[in-house]
């Protein structure tokens, strides 16, 4: 005779192989997250460790003016690009109330409030910089590092804060 479960013991058994999926989904994601990365951009991040300690010891909110207030909070997605091989990496971070970086990860986050825009070449540039966090200020003063916002609110805030400080280097300098 055939066994034939009952409804409790099937239903466990189904419930049981999409917790294992699951599972195995959850712990595939990083990996998924990093192969899509550029070999270059994966020795970016690996480099970025030291420059984001010092950058977090020496980073003074007060110094970005009024964009500290701005960026304050916000969940960063860094995209990189690199022209000399038609490729593109992605570090996220999210930038506490003083500005420092935390939860720095290969690859974009799903939450992310912004998103900084920058080359190979500037951030190489940052990362190898003895003062990473005045490195930084001014490629984002001299438009080496654009910001976006992302979201309808967060586009249209930063649309205003970019314009705003375009108006302030044309009068200022």
């Amino acid at each position: 005779m055939k066994y034939i479960p009952t409804r409790s013991g099937f239903v466990c058994v189904v419930l049981s192989l999409a917790l294992v999926v699951a599972g195995i989904g959850a712990v595939a994601t990083p990996a998924a997250a990093q192969s899509d990365q550029p070999d270059w951009a994966v020795e970016m991040y690996e480099d970025m460790g030291p420059m984001v300690e010092t950058y977090n010891e020496n980073v003074d909110a007060d110094d970005f003016g009024v964009f500290a207030g701005q960026l304050q909070g916000e969940r960063v997605n860094l995209v990189v690009d690199d022209p000399a091989n038609d490729t593109e990496g992605s570090v996220s971070f999210r930038l506490d109330d003083d500005l420092r970086m935390q939860e720095v990860e290969l690859g974009t986050r799903d939450d992310a409030t912004i998103r900084m825009s920058t080359d190979k070449d500037t951030m190489d540039r940052v990362i190898a910089s003895d003062a990473p966090e005045t490195e930084f200020q001014n490629a984002v003063v001299d438009d080496e590092i654009t910001i976006s916002g992302i979201g309808t609110v967060n586009r249209v805030k930063w649309t205003v804060v970019n314009t705003v400080g375009g108006v302030l280097r044309g009068i200022f300098g």
